[in-house]
């Protein structure tokens, strides 16, 4: 079960991208072109929908077994909140 805590926080990291390239699409350009910029946007947009979701069937297949989550409480409310949030943005606002 290290592979799900790990798998969620890498999760978290990714979901905090996205929404940093939310604020980033919002605003006028503040981060000068470059590597960084290039790897926020490709974990944020591109990597943080298919890691989110990942986490959180692996955290609904774990409830569903009737297993104890090894990790904490927040942490699997807080993904599944960017995964409902995230599917708003592709899917609702995109069209």
């Amino acid at each position: 079960m290290k592979g799900l805590l790990f798998l969620a926080r890498l999760a978290l990291i990714c979901n905090g991208l996205f929404l940093f390239c939310l604020v980033m699409q919002r605003m006028d350009d503040f981060m000068p072109q470059g590597s960084v910029k290039s790897t926020i946007i490709v974990l944020g947009w591109f990597v943080a929908p298919f890691v989110n979701l990942a986490a959180s069937l692996w955290f609904l297949s774990v409830r569903v077994l009737g297993k104890p989550l090894p990790l904490p409480g927040w942490l699997a409310i807080s993904n599944l909140l960017f995964l409902v949030l995230q599917f708003f943005v592709y899917f609702i606002l995109a069209s």
